[in-house]
């Protein structure tokens, strides 16, 4: 187990360049105190639980304090909202303060909460915490029940105080942990722009990262990525499925391309599997609905191909696309669903 001052940071993901991010330094909490710790996301990033007592490991998990090494930026991205394409979204109140690898593989380190970022727009870029401990409680029972999903290392309260759901709570922040911050929405923003040297740019770094039995210095390479993250949806939505997890907002801005869940704010679990069942006060239609997601993940699918159109030929995608539903259907039969 290593100390906090022996954490090594990454910068991976600034490798490409400015136009993926902009720098941001997080604002941190006044009066912070814990809330939650988790020392099995701890033994996943090889830090001794220990550090939790101390004063600079909840300085700098509560955005007051920078380690060496970190260089925390907010990412940019688009994606489709409920179906509506919007190319001005992004990171608007979190910052990547770099990546860790540990013996059991390379983590991004997110602080969620830490103020207005350049993509904020109109929000204050605060999380309250409710709903930091609601993501910290859906993502252990996900992880539980073996379903692919970003954890939750800490939270810390603190001032000031923040107005949400018609009353006031302390804001909070919390440290997400994951493999991977990309999402669909990553590849539509560099789409939209129709800078498609930053696609392929994109596209080699998933590659390197998450998936290597993809590479190579052909260009069908592209073509076995989207296969790749093709059917990791297809099985993420299954196990989904399976446990009667609602993910609430199925936007492609929250869709990850390493095929875990990301995003838990309108989530929940729905125990009686109602194909109608909504998360989200917000979905009057009922798109995301708990019965709609296998669809809607294949809607995703396709809003990613045609973000990689220019990398990837037509019959590629097509051909890609047409697996989604075996691809599910087979792994949610291995899961004991219903087919």
């Amino acid at each position: 187990m290593r100390r906090l001052s022996e954490l090594r940071f990454q910068q991976l993901f600034h490798t490409l360049g400015s136009e993926f991010y902009t720098p941001h330094l997080p604002q941190g909490l006044q009066q912070a105190q814990w809330v939650r710790t988790n020392s099995s996301v701890a033994a996943m990033l090889e830090l001794d639980p220990a550090e939790f007592a101390t004063d600079p490991c909840l300085q700098v998990f509560s955005g007051n304090r920078l380690l060496p090494g970190m260089q925390p930026l907010a990412q940019a991205y688009a994606g489709h909202q409920f179906g509506k394409f919007n190319p001005f979204l992004g990171d608007g109140r979190s910052v990547l303060l770099g990546e860790i690898t540990s013996n059991t593989g390379t983590w991004d380190i997110v602080l969620k909460g830490v103020g207005r970022t350049p993509y904020a727009r109109r929000a204050d870029g605060r999380a309250g915490l409710d709903e930091c401990l609601h993501e910290y409680h859906l993502s252990e029972q996900l992880a539980a029940s073996g379903v692919p999903t970003s954890r939750v290392l800490c939270i810390i309260s603190g001032k000031p105080l923040v107005y949400r759901h018609g009353g006031f709570q302390p804001a909070a922040i919390l440290t997400r942990v994951a493999p991977s911050h990309i999402r669909f929405g990553t590849f539509e923003y560099h789409y939209f722009r129709r800078d498609h040297a930053a696609l392929r740019q994109l596209a080699d770094h998933v590659i390197a990262r998450h998936y290597p039995e993809c590479a190579g210095t052909d260009e069908a390479r592209h073509a076995r990525l989207f296969q790749a993250i093709v059917l990791k949806t297809a099985q993420l939505i299954a196990c989904w499925q399976a446990v009667g997890f609602t993910h609430g907002v199925m936007n492609t801005d929250n869709q990850s391309i390493a095929g875990i869940t990301l995003d838990l704010g309108e989530s929940s679990f729905n125990p009686e599997h109602d194909p109608n069942y909504i998360g989200n006060r917000e979905d009057e239609k009922g798109l995301h609905a708990f019965g709609q997601q296998p669809i809607v993940g294949l809607w995703n699918c396709n809003a990613l191909a045609r973000a990689l159109s220019p990398l990837v030929s037509a019959q590629d995608l097509r051909e890609a696309l047409l697996q989604y539903e075996t691809a599910y259907l087979q792994h949610y039969a291995q899961l004991g669903g219903i087919t």
